[in-house]
């Protein structure tokens, strides 16, 4: 496997494995996946907002040719900076766990934006929100929700790559996924990892996460890609 510097952009994992990184790896600044096989593709997640994920996907057209059609697209979570770019990704299949499905609702982005038009009269707690949230535009976005859901495992094939998502959840929300591809000893975590960064717990309990990270060690992967900050 390739050794991945944390700099911005496309980063080649082994053959059809792709991370796209997003430092400094902060509020909103998340990572994504690509794989692909022949003509097949599956994308791992989008990003904040259409400006972030459009930027993305054209990086990825322009160093992959089969990216120009996704085939499938997993959420890992239901967390904004993971989901609110669905809508660009044309007629990719959405697959998400099935809890994951049902809390993507719940903060829509018309929320996010509203909160983003109301911070400056919010005060501290304003404040602090548009240093959070301030550099993304919510405007324009209709969440695309997944349309397969799963609980617990399910595997998936990219051409002839297998691929496995395994439900951890809840831990930092109610559905989290991994995406293993075990051949390629290669793992895409969501946000179960934060590296450089503590996370957080919006479901938990604790319990849960620390069992999801017992998991991970189990899997043994060789190149873990987290969900916010450095591949290692």
């Amino acid at each position: 496997m390739a050794t991945v510097a944390y700099t911005k952009g496309l980063h080649e994992l082994g053959d059809g494995l792709y991370a796209y990184l997003q430092p400094d790896g902060g509020w909103g600044w998340s990572n994504a996946g690509l794989v692909v096989d022949g003509e097949r593709t599956l994308l791992i997640d989008t990003l904040f907002d259409l400006r972030l994920t459009e930027e993305m996907l054209s990086t990825m057209r322009g160093a992959v040719p089969a990216a120009a059609r996704i085939d499938t697209l997993v959420n890992t979570h239901a967390n904004g900076d993971h989901c609110y770019g669905n809508q660009l990704v044309g007629d990719a299949v959405i697959v998400a766990s099935q809890r994951t499905a049902e809390e993507m609702s719940e903060l829509p982005p018309e929320a996010m934006a509203a909160l983003v038009e109301q911070a400056p009269q919010m005060g501290e707690l304003g404040e602090f929100f548009l240093r959070c949230f301030g550099a993304f535009d919510f405007d324009g976005i209709q969440l695309a929700l997944p349309q397969q859901t799963f609980s617990g495992e399910r595997s998936l094939l990219v051409g002839e790559r297998e691929l496995t998502l395994l439900e951890v959840g809840p831990a930092h929300t109610r559905g989290d996924t991994l995406v293993h591809v075990a051949a390629d000893g290669v793992l895409f975590t969501g946000d179960i990892l934060f590296a450089g960064a503590h996370p957080i717990a919006w479901a938990g309990p604790v319990s849960n996460w620390i069992a999801a990270c017992e998991r991970i060690e189990a899997l043994a992967p060789q190149v873990i890609v987290p969900g916010h900050g450095p591949p290692d």
